[in-house]
């Protein structure tokens, strides 16, 4: 089956060209993605692999874990591995293995690094002519993947797999295992015990979801780099062998509950008006869209998406019904008191996910938003529980149920989980606090989310839910197809030599599940945008490309525009602005310059002379043909797009 966009003829073109060449030799690729070939989607290899060469994705970053090889220890099998690895060498795609995982008979691995070994000599012998580079573990700074994750613990098995590595052949690469994040800490105490020895390759997993990889990739890839060169390592390639942005269903958990809450304080209203305010993390197109806001309320509102500077003039100025806290644990400090005197004076707040104003973010000179650890919960007569706070007393993970005005609700959940509780803190006579989600831990009831109705000094009412939304917390289809050519260009102009996206294909096993839906094309392989995203940013930057060592963003973040010349010699580029979406003069160099979405759709802006008038927003522009010479300061015009906008 062609999966070839309808817009992606004039990149497919060059990505054919591409893939040609690269034939016979994936290596030269920094193009990768995450697929278990080897475990649930082993059924499904044929179509993935075919798929992805379709693509121009030349690595597959995959499991080999030890109990699949070595159940008993007595038994030993390659069959499953030996059927990946000759289906993957006619797609010109090559594979990554990871050493990984512990079995029941030599548990925890690094105690029983002589069994450890021979897993290790017996799979490296068998398949040293097909892989070149073998991963040793997977996240090991994590206590999901690894017991006691210290690095004094992995690095005896780090140091015992390379050093049987190089026995077998000394021309295969050893990648450290994965990290979870970028913890610089942790690589700190392995190089300070002799670790860096014992690996050719750094490896991190510096996934941000939701926020968007302009916020911290850089950053934390320059600090990885400046900590390698410190001990030694700077000449050292960096990959990233994991990362990526999830797209569930951006429902709620517990449908209804709010609606029922704000029928209970507004039983009369026929029409009003809500606001819901911006992340401070988030950029605008980053947040949920008005309309998965918009399911959570009743349908008497009308609602309006506003910044924290819109806010202030809009109580002031206008009756405002409901106002909608971001839904995170995130709250801006600058404006919080105005809030709070707005539900003094009688007005409803909403504050959705988790731990409520858990995170106060300050704005600093610069106009930046920068993380505080203030909390703000008791400021809105909130008192916070989990198990850390009442230990013995509180699991870390209830089900609850609906009670109150929620009770009767149509159509519950079969299951609601909660790990987050709340109460009442210093309520004053008259002042109510109406449970609307409950569960009991023994002779302790948890409440998830209720209503908390003034009636005091105070005249106003907050709804507080401590539930997991995905809304706002996760990006839709076609903010990830925006993602993952930002986050690989950003990670590419900082140096890193390969990336392989998570994942390849979703399971997606539950609607509202992170991990089922990280893929790039769904269950069925249908592709996402994404898919077609990666399909064009291989034919845009193609393998052997090289960067034009110049100035490529702007210094507050605000415009992106990395340039490369192509192995024709082609001069290429991309451009987005991250804070300020507008129309941009953009100068370049000459006339002839070809003009794509990020999805891969030739647009024809307007042109003066060598300027073009181009509709930059978080959706990058490719082009070709020429370099940019400028770009205006300021935007001639703001422009607004919707989420799914596809530029004309």
């Amino acid at each position: 089956m062609n999966h070839t966009h309808p817009f992606m003829l004039a990149a497919s073109l060059i990505s054919v060209a591409f893939i040609s060449t690269a034939n016979g030799k994936p290596q030269n690729s920094p193009y990768g993605v995450c697929a278990h070939l080897a475990g649930h989607e082993f059924g499904t290899h044929a179509k993935a692999l075919s798929m992805m060469q379709e693509g121009a994705i030349a690595w597959v970053r995959a499991d080999f874990p030890w109990g699949s090889v070595q159940p008993n220890p007595d038994t030993w099998r390659f069959a499953h591995l030996d059927t990946i690895l000759a289906a993957a060498l006619p797609h010109a795609i090559q594979i990554l293995p990871i050493l990984d995982y512990n079995v029941s008979f030599a548990n925890p691995a690094y105690q029983h690094l002589d069994q450890w070994e021979l897993y290790v000599r017996k799979t490296v012998e068998r398949y040293q002519d097909k892989i070149p580079v073998w991963e040793v573990w997977n996240e090991q700074n994590l206590d999901g993947f690894w017991k006691d994750p210290e690095p004094a613990n992995y690095l005896p098995l780090l140091r015992r797999s390379y050093e049987t590595i190089k026995s077998i052949n000394p021309d295969l690469k050893v990648a450290v295992g994965g990290y979870a994040g970028v913890p610089l800490d942790y690589i700190e105490k392995l190089y300070a015990l002799g670790g860096g020895r014992y690996f050719d390759i750094m490896n991190v997993h510096p996934y941000s979801h939701p926020h968007a990889p302009e916020h911290a990739l850089e950053d934390q890839l320059e600090n990885l780099k400046a900590l390698m060169k410190k001990h030694g390592d700077g000449d050292k390639p960096i990959w990233i062998t994991e990362i990526g942005w999830p797209t569930p269903e951006q429902i709620s958990p517990a449908p209804g509950l709010i609606a029922a809450a704000l029928e209970t304080l507004l039983p009369e209203k026929q029409g009003g008006r809500a606001i819901y305010i911006n992340d401070p993390t988030l950029s605008g197109r980053d947040g949920p869209s008005k309309e998965v806001i918009a399911r959570i309320l009743t349908k008497q509102l009308s609602l309006q998406l506003m910044d924290i500077d819109e806010v202030k003039h809009a109580l002031d100025n206008n009756r405002i019904d409901v106002v909608i806290m971001p839904i995170s644990e995130n709250y801006h400090r600058d404006g919080f008191e105005r809030i709070v005197q707005y539900v003094k004076e009688g007005g409803i707040v909403v504050i959705l996910h988790a731990m409520p104003l858990w995170y106060g973010y300050q704005r600093t000179q610069a106009g930046l938003w920068e993380k505080t650890n203030n909390s703000a919960y008791s400021r809105l007569r909130i008192q916070t529980e989990a198990w850390w706070s009442k230990k013995g007393v509180i699991p870390e993970e209830l089900q609850v149920k609906y009670t109150g005005p929620a009770e009767k609700l149509s159509d519950q959940p079969n299951k609601i989980m909660a790990d987050r509780f709340i109460a009442p803190h210093g309520f004053k006579e008259g002042d109510r606090f109406i449970p609307l989600l409950q569960g009991q831990a023994g002779d302790y009831t948890c409440t998830a989310a209720a209503i908390y109705d003034f009636n005091s000094d105070w005249k106003g009412a907050v709804v507080v839910s401590t539930l997991r939304e995905t809304a706002g917390n996760t990006v839709d289809p076609q903010g990830q197809a925006r993602m993952l050519p930002r986050a690989q260009l950003i990670a590419r102009r900082c140096g890193v030599a390969r990336i392989f996206w998570y994942e390849f294909q979703a399971p997606e096993h539950l609607p509202l599940d992170l991990e089922s839906h990280f893929g790039i094309v769904k269950k069925d392989f249908t592709p996402k945008p994404a898919w077609f995203a990666y399909q064009n940013l291989t034919a845009q930057l193609p393998p052997g490309s090289r960067f034009v060592e110049r100035e490529w963003r702007r210094g507050d973040s605000s415009l992106y525009y990395p340039q490369w010349r192509r192995p024709d010699n082609t001069v290429a580029g991309a451009v987005w602005a991250f804070k300020k979406p507008g129309i941009y003069r953009v100068n370049f160099t000459q006339r002839n310059v070809i003009i794509t979405t990020h999805l891969g759709r030739v647009i024809k802006p307007q042109q003066e002379e060598q300027s073009f008038l181009l509709p930059l927003s978080d959706s990058p522009l490719f082009f070709s043909g020429a370099e940019v010479e400028s770009i205006d300061q300021e935007p001639l015009k703001i422009i607004t797009l919707p989420k799914d906008a596809e530029l004309e």
